[in-house]
């Protein structure tokens, strides 16, 4: 059984607005929210040392910036891609 216009309807609307969500918390997270190392805001001159999975992890401040950099970009293109992914479907469905 195929579900209803309305309902797929109502599940496009709600895609839209997470990737819509995604889209906002990852370019608000590159623009304001600054550099840190396990919590504490880092400097261009410091160093950042943490243990994941029981390995110690080095990185310099262009290193951790970097890395930062990458989850705000996933954020920002993962939100684009759901949004328009679920307006393209909401138009081709009514």
């Amino acid at each position: 059984m195929r579900p209803s216009r309305r309902s797929l309807g109502i599940a496009h609307r709600i895609g839209i607005g997470v990737g819509l969500l995604l889209l906002i918390a990852g370019t608000a997270r590159l623009l304001l929210v600054p550099v840190n190392c396990a919590g504490h805001r880092m400097e261009s001159d410091q160093v950042c040392t943490t243990t994941e999975k029981g390995r110690t992890i080095t990185r310099t401040f262009d290193q951790q910036r970097t890395v930062r950099y990458s989850t705000d970009g996933f954020l920002i293109i993962g939100g684009l891609i759901v949004t328009a992914g679920s307006a393209v479907l909401l138009r081709r469905d009514t």
